[in-house]
């Protein structure tokens, strides 16, 4: 399994590298002396540095994320929650503040590619216009197909096997990425503010927010 990590830190890079080797194949591009490759696809996942010369993490975030379908996970020492936010609006799955200590990358770095690996059933869930394809992970609204990030995708999973459930942020992030954490609420409110506004633009609301407690998968769309 490879992983692709760009940051215009030497250091970053090569610290990186150790601490994932043990579990996957690490590819590093020393950014901007090195090119990003063409080529993506063969990539699990890629972390990404936000604050490097000529061109930021964010617009490389916004080039090729319609060219991979592999989790995306920022690395800044822009921790502020707009930064954070933007970062996840823009298609990124995770964001983690430098610095960081290796076990929470590990760790997080770990659950995404868990995320990836889990083992669907084959079959479909259907409840009103919203199709969900548990075999190829892909959702559609009136048969059109709705383009989530990975993390998007297992809340919107997550909450249509469980129609009643309610579920926290903290759940939800836990769900998401394998353990708690403190401040995680912007995260989750941005993805699924960001999950609305893609089934609004095909006539559909299907989330809907029980003040002070969390989300759950609306009775109305239901049947």
């Amino acid at each position: 399994m490879k992983l692709l990590v760009v940051d215009d830190e030497k250091e970053i890079l090569t610290l990186i590298k150790k601490a994932l080797s043990g579990q996957y194949q690490v590819d590093t591009v020393h950014f901007p002396i090195e090119k990003i490759p063409e080529d993506l696809s063969c990539y699990s996942l890629i972390l990404m540095d936000v604050m490097m010369p000529n061109e930021n993490g964010y617009t490389i975030v916004e080039k090729i994320r319609n060219q991979v379908d592999c989790p995306i996970i920022f690395l800044s020492a822009k921790a502020l929650e707009d930064d954070i936010i933007y970062g996840l609006a823009i298609g990124a799955d995770d964001y983690i503040c430098k610095p960081f200590a290796i076990g929470e990358l590990r760790a997080r770095v770990s659950a995404h590619i868990r995320r990836e690996n889990r083992s669907a059933v084959g079959n479909i869930i259907r409840k009103g216009d919203v199709s969900v394809n548990l075999t190829e992970k892909r959702i559609s609204v009136k048969e059109k197909d709705i383009k989530l990030t990975k993390s998007e995708y297992e809340i919107v999973e997550l909450l249509i096997k469980n129609i009643g459930q309610i579920y926290s942020k903290s759940q939800l992030y836990e769900y998401l990425y394998g353990y708690e954490k403190d401040g995680n609420d912007s995260a989750i409110a941005e993805h699924i503010k960001n999950i609305r506004r893609k089934f609004q633009v095909e006539g559909n609301d299907p989330i809907d927010t029980v003040w002070g407690i969390g989300y759950r998968w609306k009775k109305e769309v239901m049947d």
